[in-house]
């Protein structure tokens, strides 16, 4: 029997199967720091979320979503840093 939700008692439905990511964003997981997105991602919001790190370091945050495989992406700019970080919302299937 599947597990049951917490707050209603129905069984929880199984994850759906991820879809494999495309050539373009294995490549961005394998060169994270680079600055320009590929072609393929297209931006979520338009505002950054602007914040401060657990150490109080400034940074901004924008999300894209990949137009090809749907993987969705956030990019770190930290200030007064050289290069970027490109996270993925949830680890890539290939």
């Amino acid at each position: 029997m599947p597990p049951l939700s917490p707050v209603t008692s129905q069984p929880v439905a199984p994850p759906a199967n991820p879809k494999p990511a495309c050539e373009r964003c294995l490549e961005l997981a394998a060169d994270p720091r680079r600055r320009e997105p590929p072609a393929c991602l297209a931006l979520r919001n338009t505002a950054p979320l602007v914040s401060k790190s657990e150490v109080g370091v400034p940074f901004s945050m924008l999300t894209f979503a990949c137009r090809d495989c749907g993987t969705v992406w956030r990019l770190y700019d930290r200030a007064n840093e050289l290069f970027v970080s490109w996270v993925p919302e949830r680890p890539l299937v290939r």
